[in-house]
Order: C-alpha cells, then structure tokens, then sequence
C-alpha cells in the first residue's frame, strides 16, 4: 500500500465525526446485548466529549500553533521569482457537474494567489494539485483553477499546471521537477496557514526554499470564548488533528524536514 492511500484510510479514521458516529454504533450495540451499564458509560462518555469540543475553544488551541508558526510578510518583497500555490480548495467533480468554479472552505487560497499574480506580473505562476480524491483519480483541480481565473479576467495562460501531485510531498517533487527553481530566486508559497508548518517541511526536505504566504485563518488566537456550533468545532477539530497527524506522519516516512517547521531552520534532506 502506498503511503498516498495509507494517508487516505488512515486520515478517514481519524476524523473526529467518524470516532463519534464509532463510539456511538458501540455503545448502541452494547445497550442492544444487555450490557446496559458498559453502554451507559461509553454513551455518557462519547456526549461529554462532544459537548466540552463544543463548549471548550478545543479548535483553537489546536489551530493556534499551527497558524501562527510562520508569521505574514511584512513587508512584501519588492521582487518575487515565482508564485506557487498549492491544490485543495478546489471541488473539481462539482466544478465539472456545474461549469463553474466550484471551491471549498479554502478558497482563500485562490484568492490570495491571485491577488500576488497581479501585485508581480513578471514572476512565474505555478498552481501544483492533481487530484487527491482516492475513489476519483481523475478528477482534477487544474480545470477550477483555469475556470477560475478566466472568470476574474487574469489570463490562465499565465500559469504553469502541475497536475499529477495527489499530495504535498508530490506537490513539492514535481513542481521542484517542473519549474527547476534557482537557489537565489525567491518563489513565494501560497497555503493556507495551518496547512504551512507541514509545507514548509516538504519542500525543504526536497531541497527547495521557498517563502510562504500564508492565507485563510480559521482560529482568532486571543478568542477563548465557546463558539457553541458542534458543527463548526468539529470541523475546526478535524482540520487541526488532520495537520498534527500529517507533521508526525511526514516526518517519520522521511518527507518533512523536521517534525514541527520553524521559520528559521535551515533544509534538510529526506531521512
């Protein structure tokens, strides 16, 4: 099994909805075969958890470290060799279904990587995501992107697609392969900032040293008030454990250069 659908089974098993809906389809099965007293603690255990997830800022203090481990650019170069941005804020089926632009809850990625294409004209744009969808191999991202861009009037042409990448470690080694970065050139990384630190890692474990520019904020560091959305704090929860797990998991199979990024290490090649 590659480490791509490892990730994908694995990370299907972690999401906290799915280890509730679990704990829940046990203790139903407990309460059904007479074991009442074992069903009545995991069930009173499983909505304990589900309400402190709600009421405690959980997301947030999970988020936190992640989004602000790498500050914003400030301010920005006066020069900049290559914009690179990175897939998953594309829906490609819907985009196909639909023939609009269909975009997810990082669309902010799109946004952003527009605004610096137009702020540098004469730096190389680079959009690296193919699709990461185990069950739709085909389903590309590319085509969200060119769709996109052509509604906003920016000419796609413009833009270098890497479509094969179903991952960040595949994000860096081909787009690396494609653009044949120069040491002394700064490319910026487009990512959304929780999604940075891991990055960061991967391309500097690929030999690559690039600038990110982190986008789309989830957590409000000094905000420690409940949110009282189970919804929204699950997902905050989901994406956060998805990251931390993803840090470890990338550096033990060698392709992060260090198990939490820092703005100031140097790279480092694959264990």
């Amino acid at each position: 099994m590659s480490f791509f659908e490892l990730s994908k089974i694995l990370g299907a098993l972690a999401e906290p909805l799915n280890t509730i809906l679990l704990l829940l389809l046990v203790a139903t099965l407990l309460l059904w075969r007479g074991r009442a007293r074992a069903g009545r603690w995991l069930l009173t255990a499983t909505v304990a958890v589900l309400s402190l997830i709600m009421v405690l800022p959980i997301s947030n203090l999970l988020l936190t470290p992640l989004e602000q481990r790498f500050p914003q650019l400030d301010p920005l170069p006066a020069k900049v060799d290559g914009i690179v941005m990175l897939g998953g804020a594309q829906q490609p089926r819907l985009t196909r279904a639909y023939g609009q632009p269909a975009m997810n809850d990082h669309a902010e990625r799109m946004t952003t990587f527009l605004a610096l294409a137009r702020r540098y004209p004469e730096a190389r744009l680079l959009f690296s995501g193919g699709s990461g969808d185990i069950r739709h191999p085909e389903a590309g991202e590319a085509d969200t992107v060119r769709l996109f861009l052509e509604q906003q009037g920016f000419d796609a042409s413009r833009v270098q697609y890497e479509s094969r990448s179903r991952n960040t470690y595949e994000n860096a080694l081909y787009s690396k392969a494609l653009v044949k970065p120069q040491a002394n050139e700064t490319w910026l990384l487009v990512a959304s900032a929780g999604d940075v630190p891991r990055s960061i890692g991967v391309f500097r474990a690929v030999g690559w040293q690039v600038t990110p520019f982190p986008c789309d904020y989830n957590a409000l560091p000094l905000e420690w008030t409940p949110s009282f959305s189970l919804l929204d704090s699950l997902k905050g929860v989901d994406y956060a454990l998805h990251e931390w797990i993803g840090l470890l998991a990338y550096y033990l199979t060698g392709k992060s250069s260090s198990i939490f990024p820092a703005p100031n290490q140097e790279n480092a090649a694959p264990k």
